[in-house]
């Protein structure tokens, strides 16, 4: 009688144990998706912490395709928020009405044997907007220097566009 009240209570244990180690294995799989979803978060975060790197990257190779012989360009930042200092303003004879804080001095560099560009300037408030400025400026550039191609053609003008 006592064997079979031993059994029963081992019985019992053994059940206990399989319901416990089923508890475990619920509760590491519920910890395993939120560290999960926890990475995700964080790396998503460290993304968008990084993301005005990909603007820079993104300035440099469409540059890289409107100037096929190179460029250059110097990036100056002004202390004054509302735009540049008066020393500044006064040095470079612009006005402090161009709105920014943020210079970029650009110039494309002269192909084989051709005469050197002027070096161009845009402003804006932050280097990110500076850099679409010196992209939209010669974008431009590259309009203006498609129709001087087709005003000095004999064709239809607007073929060269």
């Amino acid at each position: 009688m006592l064997a079979a009240i031993r059994s029963g209570a081992s019985s019992a244990g053994r059940g206990l144990a399989v319901v416990a180690q089923l508890e475990l294995v619920a509760a590491g799989a519920v910890l395993l998706v939120l560290a999960g979803l926890l990475l995700a978060r964080e790396i998503r975060r460290w993304r968008s912490r990084h993301r005005p790197h990909s603007d820079e990257v993104r300035a440099r190779a469409m540059m890289g395709e409107l100037c096929p012989n190179g460029w250059h360009a110097q990036v100056t930042l002004y202390a004054s928020p509302t735009g540049v200092s008066a020393g500044a303003a006064v040095e470079s004879g612009e006005s402090r009405g161009r709105g920014g804080a943020v210079s970029i001095d650009w110039a494309e560099l002269p192909g084989d044997g051709g005469e050197s560009p002027p070096t161009r300037r845009v402003w804006a408030p932050t280097i990110v907007e500076g850099l679409a400025a010196m992209v939209e400026d010669r974008r431009t550039d590259e309009v203006l220097e498609r129709i001087e191609r087709s005003a000095g053609a004999d064709d239809d003008p607007w073929d060269a566009l």
